[in-house]
């Protein structure tokens, strides 16, 4: 495969070269991780029972609105790992239906610390299905349901939508139905806050609108945000990793369309500018004094007769 005649090796010893480059570039600053503002706490009690694959689904699309349409980022703990959560500004806990009472324990830990705590629909279940009452003992008052209804109304203080759950969520997702009729609550608790919605909204079809909802979360927390971009396909993403003295930046395509792709680095205010072509990935570093010491952007590296 490195010696075909449509000159494919070319392109493969090329990027494989330049990926080199930049290791070489970066390494000299890559110092130690500093720990993101907002973390997504995965919810492994639901993911290891039968309903698995809304669990997998409510981790993604969690993700997908918090990444590709609000434009900010997150790092991950499993909800049996609570104890590596550190100290998030914001967390978030898409859908989790049911959750093991330690991992509870944990977040409201974290809540009475400062952290805004988002939970996405009923939470009371323990691991075998078994009603715990640990929402009453929070103060959020409100009985488990059936989800019957394919389309449904929400309304937050940032807005309203309709969220809807398509296929056979209406047959088997449940949802808390607040006892003030209301679809969101919010609950002071310690130094910080549960921001609590009735609906399981990862598991809807919108995530375009999930992402609305995480937009005013991040602004009720005060996270700061790490770049900004005035980009709107939501194809292109972002993964910045930050650093001491530097931020690292991965760039994805998963658009249809060629894109000049330009955004700001808050810590440096340094605006950067790349050609990303679909299917395609960029990797930079830029430093907290604007430099960019090591970058890898494949734009120049084309498939043969591209």
């Amino acid at each position: 495969r490195w010696n075909r005649s449509d000159g494919s090796s070319t392109l493969w010893i090329d990027m494989l070269t330049g990926l080199a480059r930049f290791a070489r570039d970066a390494e000299p600053h890559l110092s130690d991780q500093r720990q993101g503002q907002v973390a997504i706490v995965l919810p492994q009690t639901l993911q290891l029972s039968a309903f698995n694959a809304f669990a997998i689904e409510a981790q993604q699309k969690a993700v997908r609105a918090l990444f590709y349409r609000s434009r900010a980022s997150a790092y991950a703990v499993g909800e049996h790992q609570i104890d590596l959560l550190g100290e998030p500004k914001l967390i978030l806990l898409p859908s989790p239906w049911m959750l093991s009472q330690p991992a509870w324990d944990g977040l409201l830990d974290a809540v009475r610390g400062g952290a805004t705590l988002v939970v996405t629909g009923r939470f009371d279940l323990d691991e075998h299905f078994r009603p715990t009452g640990r929402h009453l003992e929070s103060g959020i008052d409100y009985r488990g349901a059936i989800l019957e209804t394919r389309e449904n109304l929400v309304t937050w203080p940032g807005g309203e939508g309709w969220f809807s759950f398509s296929g056979d969520k209406t047959t088997y997702i449940d949802q808390a139905v607040l006892a003030s009729g209301a679809t969101f609550e919010r609950h002071p608790l310690g130094a910080g806050e549960i921001l609590f919605f009735s609906l399981p909204l990862e598991l809807s079809d919108d995530v375009e609108l999930l992402g609305r909802v995480y937009d005013w979360a991040l602004e009720q927390a005060e996270v700061e945000p790490i770049y900004t971009t005035d980009i709107e396909d939501p194809g292109i993403v972002f993964s910045p990793t930050v650093l001491d003295q530097a931020t690292l930046y991965v760039v994805a395509s998963e658009s249809s369309v060629p894109r000049r792709v330009r955004f700001r680095d808050h810590r440096s205010g340094r605006e950067v500018e790349l050609e990303l072509d679909p299917g395609r990935a960029a990797v930079l570093l830029v430093t907290t004094d604007g430099g960019i010491p090591a970058r890898y952007d494949p734009s120049s590296v084309r498939t043969p007769g591209g």
